[in-house]
């Protein structure tokens, strides 16, 4: 009896430290790159650590019911390229009208958000309608998507200065904490109000649990489908803009490190691969644990091309850790 009682105690445990392994991460990080690096958590790097997660959490928030569903959108970084150029050049093909500055950029923004939401209901009819798995549809619309912003520009275009005050916003605090942040994390506290309230979100989860069922139980599996890679193309066009705005400049290859970068959160912060469970509010935990492994990175002088690595190891250890095997019956998508 004392024994099982043991083993029952050590099982317990185990699922306690599974369910929260993405805390404990972000504290060994923390602690792991304060040794390294005395001034990790001085006051000016712990701003610009957050400043840089805005775009990435933003993003970070379209892929998490995606990989709920048990999808995956590859192309969501050449989205936020294509996103990125067009909108300067929407901007800068409207600068020398009489308009106000910040109605340009409104009216900018207005269009890159509806072509990323155009570019998410594209890829979720391929995906959907002509039964083409997601990896294959996004893997192609990647490719697509990277060539559109190279022929927008093929090289780095700044923000001319008629314009700079549009960028401004950007740099509001409020304590350490920016306002694209607080914007990135509001987005994800009604989508995650959305996910698990309502009937919608409840759906995403029983399609990305099993899908056959879902379609025999009368979910409208495959406009649903659609809505949540939609969902996805806006957030890469956000994502675009803050980083338009942050850098003050646009490039037609800006998005390219954020695809890994993503996914690397999302299952960092719990949320499987193999679809029917995850969190949108561990998805802010699993950005800062990217965030602060790339900020680390850079101060302790690690090659870049070396981080790439690091991201990979994380999606591997991470969907390690959160994959259920329990059932026996579960397949590996």
């Amino acid at each position: 009896m004392e024994k099982t009682n043991t083993v029952s105690k050590a099982t317990s445990w185990k699922k306690v430290l599974l369910k929260n392994y993405s805390i404990l991460v972000v504290v060994v990080m923390i602690v792991i790159f304060t040794i390294l690096e005395p001034n990790f958590l001085n006051s000016m790097n712990i701003v610009n650590l957050l400043s840089d997660s805005a775009p990435l959490m933003i993003m970070a928030a379209g892929m998490t019911p995606i990989l709920i569903l048990g999808s995956i959108d590859l192309s969501l970084g050449s989205m936020c390229s294509v996103a990125n150029v067009m909108m300067l050049a929407i901007m800068l093909s409207m600068k020398d009208t009489a308009m106000n500055p910040f109605l340009i950029f409104a009216i900018a923004l207005l269009a890159t958000m509806a072509a990323g939401i155009c570019s998410g209901i594209v890829l979720g009819l391929i995906h959907v309608k002509l039964k083409v798995p997601s990896f294959i549809a996004s893997l192609a619309f990647m490719s697509v998507w990277d060539s559109a912003a190279l022929m927008i520009t093929s090289s780095p275009v700044k923000l001319p200065k008629a314009l700079k005050m549009t960028a401004d916003w950007y740099k509001i605090q409020i304590g350490p904490v920016g306002l694209p942040l607080i914007m990135s994390v509001l987005v994800i506290v009604v989508y995650h109000f959305i996910i698990t309230r309502r009937a919608f979100g409840r759906s995403i989860f029983a399609i990305g649990g099993n899908e056959r069922a879902a379609r025999i139980a009368g979910i409208k599996v495959d406009l649903y489908k659609v809505i949540v890679f939609a969902v996805n193309g806006l957030c890469a066009a956000l994502g675009a803009m803050f980083l338009l705005v942050k850098a003050k400049s646009s490039a037609p290859t800006v998005g390219e490190s954020f695809t890994l970068m993503v996914i690397s959160a999302v299952v960092a912060g719990g949320t499987p691969n193999t679809g029917g469970s995850g969190s949108l509010l561990k998805t802010i935990i699993g950005v800062f644990i990217i965030s602060i492994i790339k900020n680390g990175m850079n101060m302790v002088g690690v090659n870049v091309y070396w981080q790439k690595v690091v991201y990979g190891a994380i999606i591997l250890l991470a969907v390690a850790i959160t994959t259920d095997r329990s059932s026996r019956s579960r397949v590996v998508k």
